[in-house]
């Protein structure tokens, strides 16, 4: 598991996955690759490092939310809340990973 993601690449042939690339793969679970047309296997084990860090982000927000700022409404909560929520639905691409297939 990745702490941070990066470029995926293809297992065989070592072909680069952008953003866009994974993004079009949506919910698959196995796709073929566009360069050399082999079989490949899509992970999503990365959400789970997705998540702690969303959570890690959203303890240090709203501690220093409700510490340094005085008088936070709860819109004003919630909107900062929101935030990495969005971020996460966006970076959530970047979080898969390709194997081989057996």
């Amino acid at each position: 598991m990745k702490l941070f993601p990066g470029q995926e690449t293809c297992p065989h042939c070592k072909t680069v996955y952008r953003y866009a690339d994974l993004k079009k793969l949506g919910r698959q679970k196995q796709t073929e690759c566009y360069h050399c047309h082999k079989t490949i296997r899509i992970k999503r084990t990365g959400i789970v490092m997705l998540a702690l860090e969303l959570l890690v982000l959203y303890a240090i927000v709203n501690v220093l939310m409700l510490t340094v700022v005085t008088g936070v409404s709860f819109w004003a909560l919630f909107i900062v809340n929101m935030a990495p929520a969005v971020l996460a639905a966006v970076l959530l691409p970047l979080y898969a990973e390709l194997k081989k297939d057996k």
